[in-house]
């Protein structure tokens, strides 16, 4: 049975989710009010009230109604609209528990479903919602009427009037265009991830008719085998947000950097907002690419427990990864260095995972060479056993340690700048992994 919340608890979750989507909008694109909360004889109401009414938002408003319940039923015309129940359980479900308390009388009866009115004002062009139950409100209920409030409170073609960079930049993302310099030479090592790349995203991504076509000549139906979401996985500073870029920039495409504290808000129900908001104007470009950084901070698995905003994001993250199989100009790039603690469901919606490894004894040589390009191979393969374990970012802090203290010596010495010597580096990489990488 799903948990009823106190009519207090629920009118404050209601009323402050309610603001915070209207507050992220500007003030002439608004097309609602606060909705009203209140509690008449037992009774649950919450009003929504519209400037803008159309008889077909009906239907948005079932769409949006309709994951949070088992069934919509009961449908029947209302003055200037109709009306219809919303239920939490199945009739099956509501049948079988009234055959238990014929055996078990002390068992409390199922909540009643929510009573759902669509009604326009001819008069003024807007209409209201009404949500209504004898009893409380469970969180499935108040989730669902905060869903179809985001969905109408915004005036229709007011978001697409804007500029979509313009409207990521507000929302905390960070938009790059396709940048010629972002080559595979700007990551240094990893040879074989960036092969994997390579082979498994870059090209479906610059030739689709081609691994289309393959596809098709393979497959009793049609199905196309070009990836529409990727994991990236590894311990930090592998690599992978550079090589996001990397991977944009070859493919042509927008790249939409997501940092988890976009996403997260204290306000109830801003953060689900914003990440449909984002994937939406992520949607408005020709192609772009969404890349998901700490995936794992927001889309943990729902079997290790989970607090009910973070479920909810979850929740959104799927519907929209899910609805990339008709979304062919946006492609997902998640990026965790905790893929176990990722929700199962989400896992599956990515259609490959690469993983970026800690470099190899090579590896760090390679990257070693990228950052210190003065020194002999004698000395790259001495630093890089001497740091072994070591991330790709590690390597670079450690050569940037190398430069402070070379310059701050010629500084002190009054002498001309000149690169630093090995022993510079030595010392260095001593002082920063003396207590172990990190």
């Amino acid at each position: 049975m799903s948990d009823l919340l106190a009519f207090d608890q629920a009118r404050t979750q209601l009323e402050s989710g309610a603001a915070a989507l209207l507050r992220g909008t500007p003030p002439d694109e608004v097309n609602a009010a606060l909705p009203s909360v209140s509690l008449d004889r037992g009774r649950t109401r919450v009003a929504c009230a519209f400037t803008a009414l159309r008889a077909e938002d009906f239907f948005v408003l079932a769409e949006k109604l309709r994951p949070c319940f088992r069934e919509l039923t009961r449908l029947r015309p209302a003055w200037e609209g109709a009306s219809f129940a919303a239920d939490l359980h199945s009739e099956g479900d509501r049948r079988r528990h009234a055959e238990r308390r014929l055996r078990a009388p002390e068992l409390a009866e199922l909540p009643p479903p929510l009573e759902v009115t669509f009604q326009l004002d001819p008069r003024s062009g807007g209409g209201t919602v009404r949500l209504e139950k004898d009893g409380q409100l469970a969180q499935e209920e108040l989730n669902a009427a905060l869903e179809l409030f985001a969905a109408l409170a915004r005036r229709r073609g007011a978001a697409s009037s804007k500029d979509p960079a313009r409207l990521l930049e507000e929302l905390g993302a960070v938009l790059f265009t396709p940048d010629p310099a972002m080559t595979e030479d700007r990551l240094a090592g990893y040879e074989a991830v960036k092969r994997e790349v390579q082979e498994n995203v870059v090209l479906p991504l610059l030739h689709p008719e081609v691994f289309e076509r393959v596809t098709s000549l393979a497959r009793s139906r049609k199905a196309s085998s070009v990836p529409r979401a990727v994991l990236f996985e590894g311990p930090p500073g592998t690599g992978k947000t550079t090589m996001a870029r990397i991977l944009a920039s070859r493919a042509g495409l927008r790249l939409v950097y997501v940092p988890v504290e976009s996403i997260m808000s204290k306000w109830y129900g801003e953060s689900e907002k914003r990440l449909d908001a984002i994937f939406g104007c992520a949607g408005a470009f020709e192609r772009s690419l969404v890349f998901l950084d700490e995936i794992d901070a927001f889309a943990g698995s729902r079997e290790k427990g989970m607090h009910e905003g973070t479920r909810r994001i979850l929740s959104v993250l799927l519907r929209q990864m899910q609805g990339l199989v008709d979304t062919s100009h946006v492609v997902v790039i998640g990026a965790t260095n905790r893929r176990d603690d990722l929700d199962p469901a989400l896992l599956s919606r990515f259609t490959r995972s690469i993983h970026f490894p800690l470099p190899d004894a090579e590896g760090r040589r390679r990257i070693l060479a990228h950052f210190a390009t003065h020194l002999s191979p004698e000395d790259l393969a001495g630093l890089a056993a001497l740091c072994e374990g070591s991330s790709g970012r590690e390597l670079e802090d450690g050569c940037g340690v190398a430069e402070r203290m070379w310059a701050s010596a010629l500084v002190a010495e009054g002498k001309e700048a000149s690169a630093p010597p090995p022993q510079s580096y030595l010392e260095a990489f001593r002082l920063k992994f003396r207590a172990g990488p990190g």
